[in-house]
């Protein structure tokens, strides 16, 4: 499963440096080496995560995370931390990501199971 910090998911971390590299300690110390970290952006990280539910996982953590864009019926669904700086949130918004490229900051493809693909290519004419 992938998650952007995508179990198929993208934790986003809302702040500075710091503090990415203190919840991508966080993601170490809770999956040690079933996390792989694939991407970094200016303000995300992308994990590819070995477990059997992430969604479960993060649900157990949720104080390190914002849920408020996950669907409103989504059993996971959850504004406590919504905008809260420090919090990863989930990209994918729930969604697995099947596939993921990552050529360079600012330059991603990612592929989701709901068809909702994204693609980023700043500064490319």
């Amino acid at each position: 499963m992938l998650a952007d910090a995508s179990v198929n998911s993208w934790p986003t971390a809302a702040n500075s440096r710091p503090t990415v590299s203190r919840r991508f300690g966080h993601f170490l110390t809770l999956y040690r080496d079933t996390a792989k970290l694939l991407f970094t952006d200016t303000d995300s990280l992308t994990y590819e995560i070995e477990t059997e539910d992430v969604y479960e996982d993060f649900q157990k953590n949720k104080d390190k995370f914002d849920n408020s864009n996950y669907p409103q019926n989504s059993k996971f669904y959850d504004e406590t931390n919504k905008k809260v700086i420090g919090t990863f949130k989930d990209k994918a918004a729930g969604a697995l990501i099947k596939e993921f490229i990552g050529l360079r900051s600012k330059m991603y493809s990612s592929m989701k199971d709901n068809d909702d693909n994204s693609k980023t290519a700043k500064g490319i004419k």
